[in-house]
């Protein structure tokens, strides 16, 4: 598969006297007629300069990223579990709706409020191990 390119059209007014670009527009790069007094063209030319993209580097993918990069699609319907504990849990009460937040704590220290009223949402206990 080839990279789409892009072009730009750039007008170059070349100098009489040393054959170099002394004006360019629009002004993206700089002229090469170092004259001290430049006599441009009348007419300038036109140049189309095309841009290609860098080409991005490869690298081989795990199972995993492969994995994570398919599911990495809008509209992919997933499933995200994880363990966390439960720091704070509030009731809470507005304009005649009330519910429960749960806000927990994983073990890399983040914090997530969560409403267990949420369509799709489910959270369960895990049981406490005897040591």
């Amino acid at each position: 598969m080839t990279a789409p390119t892009s072009e730009t059209t750039l007008l170059i007014w070349y100098c009489q006297s040393c054959r170099k670009s002394c004006k360019v527009q629009p002004p993206n790069e700089d002229p090469a007629c170092t004259c001290k007094t430049p006599v441009p063209a009348l007419r300038p030319t036109e140049v189309t300069v095309l841009h290609t993209p860098k080409a991005r580097p490869m690298h081989a993918l795990s199972d995993e990223e492969g994995r994570i990069r398919a599911l990495a699609r809008k509209g992919t319907k997933v499933r995200v579990t994880f363990e966390a504990e439960v720091v704070d849990a509030m009731q809470w009460s507005s304009a005649g709706d009330r519910g429960l937040s749960f806000t927990v704590r994983t073990s890399d220290r983040r914090r997530f409020t969560f409403n267990p009223q949420l369509e799709g949402l489910y959270i369960e206990g895990i049981p406490q191990e005897d040591g």
